[in-house]
């Protein structure tokens, strides 16, 4: 019988598809992509306009038990499974004896991201040298933190362990989250400074977040025993002592979610709130003058290439939180029990909020009146920082910082740490990168391969373990397709060209009235 934490296949039921695509997010065609490493990247970007048309990622860590099946953990995830190693039902055969235990870890980890990114627009403004951007997301991150090890073999064992069986085992911990929702974002960004080698801009997001799915536990002791029954498969769980926190939102939160502006904008989410994004790209341009172009008033530069020799950012990422507190559909209680026998069977079949809550119920002998109908989430903020180096007009090499600034022991989201270094070839329509990076926290190691091929890309941050090489720890996968108008001189025979006077909403204009352009830029003859 697994206990609390069986909650967490709850993931399942969504099929959505974490932040770091490495392979495109550094990418000077990242377009739409690019704004969540930095907002800044929306600015004096190569393209005119950049539609992303879907996207969709998933991305698996643990620290604490390698994958040792005969199917591949990418396959086991997203249950993609061939039929020779599913049962008459077409589930997927399962057994404990594909996990391999690590050992000598005193704090178990585990993560679980995915995104699916929806329609999101990117325009630039050429005469402001401004972008604007429109994002849209839905995002899953479930997290595993500040777990022992006996509650880890429980979470990820059941309690079928006979080495155990009869024990008091005391003094266990551990905090999990599953947090799912629904994110659109407003970015802005502007060049500050063009002067000579020397280029910056900044960019800013607001986004709102509504919430779809929150179930938690932050259990800060948990002292057990495990008795079996006659039966060799069941085991009763006797808890002498448990201390925790625990809280959920109902179906209908995820039931709710539509297009309606009171779900969009209003207070119809069971829980909604607001982030922020802001972040600066420094860029040195010791070649600045190989770019000029003039025209008739003013000299400009080429919006078709890449300028610098090196640039530099820094961000700010996730700042804010979710407000849950919906009367209907959220719920949050304090535990502080002793002496509660769980019989086997009690957690049974959970598929859903609802049932989960119902058996919560049962077991520890809770009602509606032990709830309250609050609580917040903080997002899973970041500090992000990036170096990318040009050794060609074709040839790059980026170094990436995402350094988490989220506490363990909280109710807040985690976006585990890493470091990774990319080198790329990327041309407007073709690209190939090779990120090598140090995730989960710094401490697994990992090689991966992105391409990108006209209006689609495709990419994973851990290659070996995508093929099932050895026993892997982790599993992550990318892709996306997206429709780019690319920025360009003014047509004309010569470099030179007339600029009429600027106005912001001209550009509009200009963009879906082509013959219109025509008559504004004119050659100097």
């Amino acid at each position: 019988m697994r206990l609390v934490f069986c909650f967490i296949l709850l993931f399942v039921q969504f099929h959505v598809f974490s932040q770091q695509w490495l392979g495109i997010s550094s990418s000077n065609y990242s377009g739409t992509h690019g704004i969540y490493a930095n907002p800044a990247n929306v600015a004096d970007t190569r393209y005119k306009v950049y539609l992303n048309l879907a996207g969709a990622n998933i991305d698996f860590a643990n620290n604490y038990v390698k994958w040792g099946a005969p199917y591949s953990l990418f396959g086991f995830v997203t249950n993609t499974v061939p039929g020779k190693h599913r049962a008459p039902n077409g589930l997927i055969r399962y057994s404990n004896s594909y996990l391999e235990e690590a050992q000598g870890k005193s704090n178990v980890a585990a993560f679980l991201g995915s995104d699916v990114r929806g329609p999101s627009l990117m325009f630039t403004f050429d005469r402001a040298k401004m972008a604007v951007g429109l994002t849209t997301r839905g995002r899953l991150i479930t997290n595993l933190n500040n777990t022992n090890i006996t509650a880890a073999k429980i979470i990820m064992f059941g309690t079928k362990q006979p080495s155990i069986f009869n024990l008091s085992l005391t003094d266990n911990h551990f905090n999990a989250n599953i947090n799912s929702y629904v994110e659109m974002g407003l970015t802005v960004g502007k060049v500050i400074i063009e002067d000579a080698d020397h280029f910056m801009k900044l960019g800013l997001t607001m986004k709102r977040v509504n919430a779809l799915l929150n179930v938690h536990y932050l259990v800060n002791q948990v002292d057990f025993k495990i008795s079996p029954q006659a039966n060799p498969n069941k085991q009763d769980l006797f808890l002498e002592k448990a201390v925790a926190t625990y809280g959920l939102t109902k179906t209908g939160a995820s039931a709710a979610a539509g297009l309606n502006p009171n779900w969009l904008f209003g207070n119809t989410p069971a829980g909604f709130g607001y982030g922020l994004d802001i972040g600066f790209v420094y860029e040195y341009r010791p070649d600045f003058k190989e770019y000029d172009v003039r025209l008739k008033d003013r000299m400009t530069t080429d919006p078709t290439q890449n300028k610098y020799k090196y640039k530099f950012g820094l961000a700010l990422l996730d700042l804010g939180q979710m407000r849950f507190n919906n009367n209907e559909l959220v719920f949050q209680t304090s535990i502080s029990k002793t002496n509660v026998n769980i019989p086997q069977g009690t957690f049974n079949k959970i598929d859903s909020q609802d049932k989960l809550y119902s058996q919560m119920n049962n077991a520890f002998g809770l009602s509606d009146a032990d709830y309250r109908h609050a609580f917040n989430v903080p997002l899973p903020a970041v500090v992000s920082a990036t170096f990318d180096y040009s050794f060609s007009d074709k040839i790059y090499a980026s170094a990436t910082l995402i350094q988490n600034i989220r506490s363990n022991n909280s109710l807040s989201m985690i976006q585990p740490s890493l470091f990774a270094i990319t080198p790329r070839w990327e041309t407007k329509w073709l690209e190939v990168s090779a990120p090598v990076s140090l995730y989960n926290g710094y401490k697994t190691p990992a090689i991966g391969l992105a391409g990108r091929a006209g209006a689609l890309f495709l990419g994973t941050d851990n290659l070996v373990s995508l093929l099932n090489v050895g026993n892997p720890k982790s599993v992550n996968f990318y892709f996306g397709l997206y429709a780019p108008l690319f920025r360009k001189l003014p047509e004309g025979p010569t470099n030179c060209y007339y600029e009429p006077r600027f106005t912001l909403f001209q550009d509009i204009r200009d963009f879906f009235n082509k013959s219109k352009k025509r008559r504004k830029w004119r050659s100097i003859r």
